[in-house]
């Protein structure tokens, strides 16, 4: 036998789907190359051969076993940092000189709900400037006693760095000094008076909105 056939891939380009968070060894795609030639001329090995999985001089996002194909995930996987990437995996045979092919895998990371929505507004205390109760009054909205049912008092605003359902939110008003004074838009954060205020009403009114 003479080592006149390079090593064929099955795929040019394999799609892999990983989950965020996923362990570090996890299985991601196994690939695989035929090679025609006969004894150590036709025997496969697989090798990184570059691309996108990781920055210069950084640790690889994937290896691949020489032997199987199989390659794994080096680390956990955050789909806030990472959505996709590709690596190039070649297929060398055993010959003298040796031939070789390469293939494309291009990995794609799942989105995990494991972000909580963050409150832009009202900012919280936290994130207030210094100066006390000064700073406190950005939470604070004014309504006046005329206000109708339907007044728009303040919005809440928030967003999620999740995508697609995980990241879809709404809003409910849970605590209120007045319960029956004012609602909260399920779908817009907007609080709204729920009736017209009176005179009986306190002029102080605590909110939570989830």
């Amino acid at each position: 036998d003479v080592n006149d056939n390079a090593p064929v891939f099955e795929e040019a380009v394999y799609s892999a789907y990983v989950a965020e968070n996923n362990l570090p060894g996890a299985l991601v795609v196994r690939v695989s190359a035929r090679d025609a030639d006969a004894g150590a001329n036709g025997r496969v090995s697989y090798w990184l051969a570059g691309g996108s999985a990781g920055a210069a001089g950084a640790a690889p996002l994937v290896s691949v076993e020489a032997r199987s194909g199989a390659v794994y995930a080096q680390r956990s996987l955050d789909y806030e940092q990472c959505r996709e990437f590709a690596v190039a995996v070649r297929a060398q045979d055993g010959g003298a000189p040796a031939r070789s092919s390469t293939a494309t895998v291009r990995v794609f990371v799942l989105d995990q709900n494991d972000n909580a929505p963050r409150v832009l507004y009202p900012p919280p205390p936290a994130a207030a400037a210094p100066g006390g109760a000064a700073s406190l009054a950005a939470a604070f909205e004014v309504v006046p006693r005329s206000a109708e049912a339907g007044y728009l008092v303040g919005k809440v605003v928030a967003v999620d760095a999740d995508a697609g359902r995980n990241a879809w939110l709404s809003y409910e008003l849970v605590q209120a000094s007045e319960p029956a004074l004012f609602r909260v838009g399920l779908q817009s954060g907007e609080v709204r008076t729920a009736r017209a205020v009176s005179e009986r009403d306190a002029a102080k009114q605590r909110l939570v909105a989830v």
